[in-house]
């Protein structure tokens, strides 16, 4: 019976590239330095073919996830599908942990979306501006460099309002779910967590490997068994991953710092100053 809905499947090309992710001869003879993984949920409708313009300028090794029941050929099938792109990038460590890339870019599956910025809504003029120096420097990096939404705080885990208690918000229960995500104590959960949105950035392959792989597989059990649904479960995630991969609670950089240090676009400013990247 059709849904209705029309399915974009992954051409040949992308399919093979799928396959070949984990070869290391094949990306090490074929493809320069450095090691480049995308890592991507995608759901039936979505068209992630722009994948294949992107690799002509910046060769990398694809890991996309379906997140439908029958996983679409080509495509890998995460652990779990909660939390919209939650079990596919945990998914994604927890499988490829000792083979990680050098880089690990996670995005999601459309090539245009508000939640890139700085150098319009296309992720292929995004990935393709990204500064790996900054990335190799830092070890994490949100691909966003607006702060709104989510900074300079996003939510008060010790102190949700009587109103999201009453409500049985997620934030009302945010403490216990962040003890649980972490495995700390209450007086280890931060008063205050801020960090630029929407789930898309870059880490290195070292910060990744400062967890054992036993706190992604814990983190994952958190969002397939929760009782949050889909999107309780991907806003909790969107709040958390700067913590998961080292930085701080707050975690909101200047605009024009950020835009200088991921994407090499430093001025001059409205003032004339001209900024430089925090590391060359």
């Amino acid at each position: 019976m059709s849904t209705g809905i029309e399915t974009k499947g992954l051409k040949p090309e992308l399919r093979r590239l799928v396959e070949s992710r984990n070869n290391a001869k094949v990306f090490d003879a074929e493809h320069a330095s450095p090691n480049i993984g995308i890592v991507m949920a995608k759901t039936r409708p979505e068209d992630v073919n722009w994948l294949m313009e992107l690799h002509q300028d910046l060769p990398f090794r694809p890991f996309i996830y379906s997140l439908n029941p029958s996983v679409e050929p080509g495509c890998l099938a995460p652990r779990s599908r909660r939390g919209r792109e939650t079990a596919a990038y945990l998914s994604y460590i927890i499988d490829n942990y000792d083979l990680l890339p050098d880089y690990s870019i996670f995005m999601h599956a459309k090539d245009e979306q508000w939640h890139n910025d700085v150098l319009g809504q296309k992720a292929t003029d995004t990935i393709k501006a990204l500064r790996f120096q900054h990335i190799n420097a830092t070890g994490f990096a949100n691909l966003r460099c607006t702060l709104f939404p989510g900074c300079p705080i996003g939510v008060n885990p010790l102190d949700p309002s009587e109103q999201d208690i009453l409500n049985k918000d997620t934030r009302a229960f945010f403490a216990e779910i962040y003890m649980e995500l972490f495995d700390v104590t209450r007086e280890q959960v931060p008063r205050h967590i801020g960090n630029v949105c929407c789930a898309q950035f870059a880490v290195t392959r070292a910060r990744i490997l400062e967890r054992p792989r036993s706190d992604y597989e814990r983190m994952l059990s958190w969002a397939d068994q929760s009782r949050e649904g889909d999107f309780g479960v991907g806003w909790v995630f969107e709040k958390v991953w700067d913590t998961v991969f080292g930085m701080d609670a707050i975690n909101c950089p200047d605009y024009e710092q950020c835009r200088c240090d991921m994407y090499g676009w430093c001025g001059p400013l409205a003032s004339g100053e001209v900024l430089k990247p925090s590391f060359t």
